[in-house]
């Protein structure tokens, strides 16, 4: 069976804890995140005044989600890793890679500044249907959007001007590609995101191996 290492200060057996923000995610290697910094620094030094439009992730909380599970009791959080220890069973572990930057929903009024993935992307669909559907025997409804594997740079502020937006979808159209940074899928884990006026803080729960 996949190994799980837990991040819990406790043993999981009968806890009943506060309620939890959790979603599922793939996390990066340093090398990839340090392409990202470097991109994100490119694309705020193209525009700086349109740049201070964005509230940037930091590059060591950039990570791949799988699924989202939002707000749910912490008694739960047993469940969800033995679901997920189940997902990850029989699956090898793959590696994909840094791809072009793009804009959702379009270049012309972006909301989210991302960067695509390509290599082994068929086992990334099928890992993210094994959690989907470990899940789902839990609950948690399916994703009600196709499956877009993306690392999100920075989200638009809502007070954004629309020059201000054209001029960031036109900067991030320009960025070079990322193709040749690695990014190694050996495992996959659960995270929990503290929501906090200066953003989300993310902390490890558990993170379960890919194993064949």
């Amino acid at each position: 069976m996949p190994n799980a290492s837990y991040g819990f200060d406790f043993p999981l057996e009968g806890v009943v804890e506060e309620p939890v923000r959790c979603f599922v995610a793939i996390e990066l290697n340093e090398e990839a995140r340090s392409a990202l910094a470097a991109l994100q620094v490119r694309l705020k030094g193209a525009d700086r005044t349109a740049a201070q439009a964005v509230k940037w992730v930091a590059p060591q909380s950039i990570h791949l989600t799988l699924k989202f599970l939002g707000q749910l009791p912490g008694a739960r959080v047993q469940a969800i890793v033995e679901a997920l220890r189940n997902a990850c069973w029989g699956c090898e572990p793959f590696e994909l890679s840094l791809a072009g930057a793009g804009c959702f929903p379009n270049p012309q009024s972006p909301r989210v500044l991302w960067v695509g993935l390509e290599g082994d992307l068929e086992r990334l669909a099928s890992l993210q249907q094994a959690v989907e559907g470990a899940l789902g025997k839990l609950g948690f409804p399916p994703e009600d959007r196709p499956f877009k594997p993306h690392l999100t740079l920075g989200r638009v502020r809502e007070t954004a001007g629309k020059e201000e937006r054209r001029r960031l979808g036109l900067a991030t159209r320009a960025l070079p590609g990322m193709e040749g940074t690695k990014v190694p899928v050996a495992a996959v884990s659960l995270i929990r995101s503290h929501l906090r006026p200066e953003g989300a803080v993310y902390e490890k729960l558990a993170e379960l191996s890919l194993q064949p």
